[in-house]
């Protein structure tokens, strides 16, 4: 690999998950609605939509630890792509057009159930590419990538979709089947050096067993650290509507326009992101995103002005950013290249966990506690993660990322 980062190569890469955000974008914002057209029951509707976080849970492990073990001479990670992706792309795209609810169910189970298998040897494709040392710069420029396709979607897309229902799953489709071309095109798998005697101990679960019971518990506790900052945010994107609305009589309209913001600053500020951590560390930069996220939260439940929140909004995009982009390039630093899918594996096993048990958890929080204690324990979740990052310490940061 070259010492200096090769932009082309990750703007290419980026592609990839400018598709697979157009995809989730979509298919959040529509498929309830497809689901909605066959069935009144909300339980079914939300069950259905919660198999993408399940199959992330289970799927994406395996082919990450899968991927790790695969030996093509094309390489590790790009025959998942090659297959799955248009695969994916061709069941997506026939989701719209599904008028049954059974149709419309098996073709969601496939296309969940496909998806999974390349989405982790992607994400691990760019530290195969890219030096360690560049690699937070390299995640900031596919972030942003993956902001800009969701823009797309809600820009385009939602343009699309009034002309006719498909466009936009087509529109996804088709990109689907085009970029797994780019990539093989422009982008060469380093070839890496295997120790064979060592190839069946990579799988998730023994993986998962070594960060638990390691005495180097730096990449327990970043993974632990990643798992309290998404069950936080995921918390207050979840509820945020909802709580403005109960809480401060707010519209739903007008506070899902303040999300807006947050989203539209982390998509802005994920090249500074991965810059600032090349020149101060993944480490340190991730624990000013938690610990900055924590205060806001606490300042969010204190407040009774919704401008106040509004003006707010978009420095909590900020600080998740400083964080989220360096999260799974700091995870990958303690491996290594043999085992980096596994390690991805490892990133999304912990961040699908978070989004599982959010909604339900923080559900009960509310109902139980209160509404503004959404913010309070949101906050706590963000502290706890900027605790587990400072208990690393700088001998595992100066050595490993």
């Amino acid at each position: 690999m070259s010492s200096r980062l090769n932009y082309l190569k990750i703007f290419n890469l980026g592609l990839g998950f400018m598709v697979i955000s157009m995809i989730w974008a979509a298919y959040n914002a529509y498929m309830p609605i497809f689901l909605g057209n066959f069935t009144k029951s909300n339980t079914l509707i939300g069950f259905v939509m919660s198999w993408d976080n399940i199959a992330n849970l289970f799927i994406l492990p395996f082919f990450g630890a899968l991927s790790d073990n695969t030996r093509t001479r094309i390489g590790r990670r790009m025959p998942y792509i090659l297959v799955s992706m248009p695969l994916a792309g061709v069941l997506y795209a026939l989701l719209p057009l599904q008028t049954k609810l059974l149709s419309l169910l098996v073709i969601d189970l496939l296309f969940n159930i496909v998806v999974a298998t390349y989405r982790t040897p992607m994400v691990a494709l760019m530290p195969d590419i890219v030096e360690e040392e560049h690699r937070s710069k390299a995640n900031g420029v596919i972030n942003f990538m993956g902001g800009l396709g969701s823009l797309i979607i809600f820009f385009i897309g939602s343009q699309l979709y009034k002309i006719n229902k498909a466009y936009p799953f087509f529109l996804s489709g088709i990109l689907s089947l085009i970029i797994p071309i780019v990539l093989f095109l422009t982008i060469k798998e380093p070839k890496i050096v295997f120790n064979e005697e060592k190839k069946e101990k990579q799988s998730i679960l023994k993986a998962l067993a070594t960060v638990v019971k390691d005495q180097n518990k730096a990449p327990f506790y970043t993974l632990l650290s990643i798992f309290m900052t998404i069950a936080g945010c995921a918390a207050v994107e979840t509820f945020f509507t909802r709580y403005c609305k109960i809480a401060l009589g707010i519209d739903e309209s007008v506070s899902s326009f303040a999300m807006g913001f947050y989203a539209l600053a982390f998509l802005v500020f994920a090249l500074p992101a991965g810059f600032i951590a090349t020149k101060i560390g993944k480490r340190k930069t991730m624990m000013i995103g938690a610990f900055g996220q924590g205060i806001l939260f606490l300042i969010f439940m204190i407040v009774r002005d919704f401008r106040t929140i509004q003006i707010l909004m978009p420095f909590a995009g900020m600080f998740n950013a400083l964080f989220t982009i360096n999260s799974y390039p700091l995870v990958v630093s303690y491996t290594s290249a043999e085992k980096i899918g596994t390690y991805t594996g490892l990133y999304y096993f912990f961040s699908s966990l978070a989004a599982i048990v959010t909604p339900s958890s923080f559900g009960a929080i509310m109902d139980f506690i209160g509404f503004n204690k959404l913010f309070l324990a949101a906050s706590i979740c963000l502290f706890i993660s900027f605790a587990f990052l400072w208990i690393i310490g700088e001998k595992y940061e100066n050595t490993m990322s």
